[in-house]
């Protein structure tokens, strides 16, 4: 697939809607929906979800030690301690990932490129930085990643939990798809980085 998809066309098709070629700019680049409610509040948004789930978590382990004393009865937070912790970890762990290889990406954003209004050149997924051109450090996209990585819900609960192991799905899938969409519409990414 990934030596397929760059001969579809598709990132130029899904992104030429939101460039205008007369102004050579992305028009939505600013808008105040797209980055602040889109881009920094749904961030803000997984980053507080995790950090909640984080907070059940060691909950859930100080209520341990309260249920081995035979103080307190069993809660669903001891009961789901270890799925609590699967999630907050993968989600740490695959968004680090992201801005890991984010970090040691070529490939430059959409409002950077020649084809855009930008200054530099497209390059290819699999090729070299031309002489002279500094990498983008955009591919792949880390803002869609915090979207995707809440179906490390759907993983811990697959099997004790199915409900809500499918709802975490359907809710990864949907923001993710949301948040890449949005920054594609502001020319931050291409689909292909989501």
């Amino acid at each position: 697939m990934a030596f397929v998809y760059p001969y579809t066309g598709l990132d130029a098709l899904l992104i030429a809607p939101y460039y205008d070629g007369h102004a050579l700019a992305f028009p939505l680049k600013q808008d105040g929906f797209l980055e602040n409610v889109m881009h920094q509040g749904l961030k803000d948004l997984v980053i507080a979800f995790s950090l909640i789930v984080l907070g059940l978590y060691l909950y859930g382990v100080k209520l341990g030690l309260a249920i081995e004393r035979h103080q307190i009865k069993k809660h669903w937070c001891r009961t789901y301690q270890q799925p609590l912790l699967w999630i907050f970890l993968a989600m740490v762990i695959s968004t680090a990932t992201i801005s890991i290889l984010k970090h040691l990406s070529i490939h430059d954003c959409p409002w950077n490129l020649l084809e855009y209004g930008g200054t530099q050149p497209l390059v290819a997924l699999f090729a070299s930085l031309p002489a002279g051109v500094k990498p983008g450090h955009c591919f792949p996209g880390g803002h869609a990643s915090a979207g995707f990585a809440l179906m490390a819900i759907y993983f811990a609960f697959r099997d004790s939990a199915p409900k809500y192991a499918n709802i975490g799905l359907m809710l990864g899938l949907l923001l993710g798809f949301a948040m890449g969409w949005a920054q594609m519409m502001r020319g931050a990414h291409f689909m292909s980085h989501n």
